[in-house]
């Protein structure tokens, strides 16, 4: 019986599968804009490498970060043209960003370009999943005055099962990008490796959960070596208490 199960379902799997229609592909170059008073517009150029037509609609936000997390409000402070495009196949577009407030006096301002595929007409009687591509850009705008520098804190927490939050906390003016880095407990050759990139914006917090080796001390002290868009970097960690 349990044979004759697998032989019904398996046709089923296969046409479900055939049924997905993938999304279109396309670039964006470059990957992050950067904005300032006297710089007040950036080209994006979008290309479409896919073998038909995409339409890709613009939305632009507000970015910060609240209880770790990111938070995207719209916003009237950039204008992008076009804000709804076709790109032939193969094709490209550029897209300008410009800058319609002043620069804050002292601190880095961050906003985010969303492109997101507007899908096409479903072909008669389709009964798959089509999917969108969405890809989102940085857009960080220079202070008035001054050079925007991230500095970061770090303090770690123990939680039970052995797991172990890492936190950073940016209070400098400017963003930075941890790509990716290795905490060293004590003596203990065995680092902790962190690899999921992420934004801490000026003023907000970031953080990892972790599982470090079996029988590291909780006691040890601890120390954080990485990489970033800003450079390598080394600290001590503080360690809380629960």
């Amino acid at each position: 019986m349990l044979k004759v199960c697998i032989k019904w379902l398996m046709p089923v799997i296969w046409l479900a599968a055939a049924q997905i229609a993938a999304a279109s592909t396309f670039d964006i170059s470059p990957i992050r804009a950067e904005l300032s008073g006297q710089h007040r517009i950036q080209a994006l150029t979008l290309t479409n490498v896919d073998d038909a037509p995409v339409v890709i609609q613009m939305r632009l936000v507000r970015w910060s970060q609240e209880n770790g997390a990111d938070r995207l409000e719209d916003t009237r402070d950039l204008l992008a043209a076009p804000p709804v495009m076709q790109i032939p196949a193969h094709g490209e577009q550029i897209i300008r960003v410009a800058l319609r407030r002043a620069p804050d006096p002292s601190r880095e301002l961050s906003y985010r370009v969303i492109f997101q595929e507007v899908p096409r007409a479903a072909p008669k009687n389709f009964m798959g999943l089509r999917i969108a591509l969405r890809l989102s850009v940085p857009v960080f705008v220079a202070p008035a005055h001054g050079k925007a520098h991230a500095r970061l804190a770090w303090s770690a927490q123990w939680l039970p099962g052995g797991k172990l939050r890492l936190s950073a906390a940016n209070r400098g003016t400017g963003h930075i990008q941890v790509t990716d880095f290795a905490l060293r407990f004590g003596a203990s050759p065995l680092p902790a490796t962190g690899i999921s990139a992420k934004y801490v914006l000026p003023g907000s917090t970031m953080s990892w959960t972790l599982t470090p080796p079996a029988g590291v001390d909780h006691h040890a002290a601890v120390s954080i070596h990485g990489h970033s868009d800003q450079g390598d970097f080394s600290a001590n960690v503080a360690i809380h208490a629960r």
